[in-house]
């Protein structure tokens, strides 16, 4: 099975007492965003999700940590969280299975 979603991930690495996200372009993967807003004591809350799968296959030697960034689409380099953010939709990771059996052995990365 073939997807044709388009994501940059970032990880953040830490140089010289400094947080840097280097970017990872992954295509062909699946992208499902879910949209939502919950109610909170200071107003509504966003609680838009990202659920990516990605195949072993395609991108084998890509590592995913809970706390990195998503961007949707091929976002390039970035200084800072801020200014990705402010030019991109972004998602932080939240939680990743690994599902190495069967036909598609993939991760499921959970992002919100």
């Amino acid at each position: 099975m073939k997807f044709n979603g388009i994501v940059t991930l970032y990880n953040t690495v830490e140089v010289d007492f400094k947080k840097t996200l280097v970017p990872r372009l992954l295509e062909g993967v699946y992208v499902e965003k879910t949209r939502g807003a919950e109610k909170a004591a200071e107003g509504d809350k966003n609680a838009d999700n990202l659920r990516l799968i990605v195949s072993f296959k395609e991108h084998k030697d890509v590592k995913f940590v809970v706390g990195d960034l998503i961007a949707i689409g091929d976002t390039g380099e970035a200084d800072s969280f801020a200014e990705l953010t402010a030019r991109a939709e972004t998602f932080r990771i939240a939680s990743v299975k690994t599902y190495d059996f069967g036909v598609l052995k993939h991760w499921e990365v959970i992002a919100k």
